[in-house]
């Protein structure tokens, strides 16, 4: 999977896959080097007045229908980037209109709309893209499949995808599961009691986990959190092989609580999405989600705030 150069320095840790990638769309003639989108007039002054405006006019100069232009896959994909960039300076209820709008406009052309629907698929879901984001994609999501422009075997797929998007959102109570603990003993999610609790979704060999592993146990200020009892770190391996899992164990640090999910109904029953592993949710105590399919950075930079609180 290809992704532009400057934007690889942004991942932390490549993902251990567990599905296949899409097929990139190739491009096919010359066309100008960068897409030059709106810049906003002298009169809106403001960082925020300036970003609503390049969002609200980024698709004005884009030519839906020249495919000779539209087609070519590295500057429509430079384009996608540029305007993914702009999403969080948007209000939630712009980027929805935004993202409208271009599907609409992108229909005129139905290859250009595939191009561009394969960008944004790729750089919002894809495990390994730095810019993977399920709340970005959920909203691309819902205008895709109001679009209209969906077989019957693409709709079944694409609503699929939403319905496990708008699973486990940041603010919403996590999904509760059962699992067994390395004593023997039978637990869940809600039973675990701790002021935040970093739920790790692992795999026995995972180069991704093991080297998440490594961080987490020599960084003095999750273990100072741990030893206080204000953090907890559940590993979970949902693939439900006990055996694997005993032999695995000694690769868990001793101070976090290391689960099986024995039924494998964290998986079958959909209840998380887990694309790559490690795959990394921070809760609250109540089990509410406050960070979802995050990085460890990420973590991370939420929990050093919470403590200088």
């Amino acid at each position: 999977m290809k992704y532009l150069s400057f934007l690889a320095a942004s991942i932390l840790l490549v993902s251990c896959q567990q599905q296949k990638k899409a097929d990139q769309t190739s491009g096919t003639t010359e066309a100008p080097s960068t897409y030059q989108a709106p810049t906003a007039p002298a009169q809106y002054t403001t960082p925020e007045a300036k970003s609503e405006y390049v969002f609200e006019h980024y698709w004005d100069n884009y030519n839906f229908q020249d495919t000779s232009v539209s087609l070519n896959n590295d500057y429509t994909e430079q384009a996608v980037v540029n305007y993914i960039n702009i999403f969080d300076k948007v209000k939630p209820e712009k980027l929805n209109d935004g993202i409208e709008d271009l599907l609409n406009q992108a229909k005129a052309e139905p290859k250009t709309f595939n191009l561009l629907q394969s960008i944004f698929d790729r750089y919002l879901s894809d495990p390994n893209s730095p810019m993977r984001n399920d709340a970005y994609y959920e909203v691309f999501l819902v205008n895709l499949l109001k679009s209209d422009h969906l077989d019957e075997n693409q709709k079944i797929k694409y609503d699929s995808r939403l319905k496990l998007t708008q699973k486990n959102k940041v603010g919403t109570r996590a999904a509760d599961f059962k699992f067994l603990k390395q004593d023997g003993q039978i637990s869940s999610l809600y039973a675990e009691q701790a002021d935040y609790l970093f739920l790790m979704f692992y795999e026995p060999g995972c180069s991704s986990c093991e080297d998440a592993f490594v961080y987490l146990k020599s960084d003095d200020a999750y273990n100072k959190m741990i030893e206080s009892g204000k953090l907890e770190i559940l590993a979970i391996y949902p693939d439900g092989d006990r055996d694997i899992w005993e032999d695995y164990k000694s690769n868990i640090p001793k101070n976090w609580v290391n689960g099986l999910d024995q039924e494998q109904v964290v998986v079958n029953m959909g209840l998380y999405q887990i694309l790559a592993t490690p795959t990394i949710y921070l809760l609250d105590k109540h089990k509410n989600v406050l960070l979802k399919d995050a990085t460890i950075p990420q973590v991370t930079s939420y929990l050093s705030g919470v403590t200088k609180e």
